[in-house]
């Protein structure tokens, strides 16, 4: 499922519970994961009033591995099935 983000910079983000990644969609085409994010870290997003701010506190916390760029040809025809 693709979460809108009401921000200029992102449009979306979505979260795959099976490997804790955080996929975050930039208006641009470009897409970051996230590893190391909890169910309910990405759950306090989801209930945000505000999720650009929460997804910026959580992104920045300084996760064990930084977010790596995911390749967006292959990405595109993904997320647009979820």
């Amino acid at each position: 499922m693709l979460l809108p983000v009401e921000s200029k910079q992102i449009a979306f983000c979505s979260y795959n519970e099976n490997e804790s990644l955080l996929h975050v969609y930039f208006h641009t085409g470009e897409i970051i994961a996230f590893p190391s994010i909890k169910k309910g870290e990405y759950q306090s997003i989801i209930d945000a009033t505000n999720r650009y701010d929460v997804l910026m506190d959580i992104t920045q916390k300084g996760h064990e591995v930084p977010g790596y760029r995911v390749d967006w040809q292959t990405s595109a025809e993904a997320w647009q099935n979820m």
